[in-house]
């Protein structure tokens, strides 16, 4: 019988097989207990939607959560491009979920279900569960970051059943304390001017980019290139951690 320990060394290693990838595992009862759980939804929520299926009801059995984050470099923006509806680095993490559903599956005779991005389609609060997970930390940016990428990735998240070892949380990484906060500075919505991160103004520059599509995607059936929204990065490029 495979222990704890094992299993889930063997699916930490299974998802980071591909590329791109890094994972934690944490218990769905500590992340249900997150700040963000306990936390007043603040201002209006951007109105893009990954994931057209919800999941209604999450499979009674399940314990656990496997957090997968994809690194979303600098120099690949098509990965965070939004175009016919999708990103391609979110179609790519859908991927690899379903992937490793599949292993798990044929390998261990488990049960797995991969969520969708959205809370209020069945999904789960992601940066709690990858700070519980050990993937990041939560900077001044308000975005994960890493410390090999920084804020450059995006995350997914996959119920497991059974009850597996959790990857603890990360300690000694405080890169914030003495940073110049050029994230904050870097804002074109000055949506730090109160100290700490506004959702509110934030949306507002979330919601101008989708208003201006620009010609820059795949050559669709007319010939011409599909229109796509670029989101704005600056908080998450003018970090230096990862950079």
């Amino acid at each position: 019988m495979t222990s704890k320990a094992s299993l889930t060394t063997e699916v930490i290693s299974q998802a980071e097989s591909y590329d791109g990838i890094r994972a934690g595992i944490v218990r769905l009862k500590d992340v249900l207990k997150g700040p963000s759980y306990q936390a007043t939804p603040e201002g209006p929520r951007s109105t893009i939607q990954l994931d057209a299926v919800p999941i209604d009801n999450w499979p009674a059995e399940t314990q656990t959560v496997l957090i997968l984050g994809l690194n979303h470099l600098e120099k690949n923006p098509r990965l965070d491009y939004w175009e016919r509806g999708d990103t391609l680095g979110n179609r790519r993490l859908r991927e690899i979920s379903e992937l490793l559903r599949q292993w798990l599956r044929e390998k261990y005779d488990l049960a797995a279900q991969p969520l969708p991005y959205h809370v209020e389609k069945g999904g789960l609060f992601l940066k709690d569960a990858a700070v519980l997970s050990g993937i990041g930390i939560i900077g001044r940016n308000n975005l994960l970051l890493h410390p090999e990428w920084g804020p450059r990735i995006r995350l997914r998240s996959i119920l497991l059943e059974g009850d597996f070892q959790t990857t603890e949380a990360l300690e000694g990484f405080t890169p914030c304390e003495t940073c110049k906060v050029f994230c904050q500075k870097a804002c074109p919505m000055k949506a730090f001017s109160q100290g700490k991160y506004s959702r509110s103004i934030c949306v507002k520059q979330i919601n101008a980019d989708v208003e201006n599509k620009v010609p820059d995607g795949e050559i669709g059936e007319n010939g011409k290139r599909n229109l796509v929204i670029k989101y704005c990065r600056a908080c998450e490029l003018s970090c230096p951690v990862g950079a």
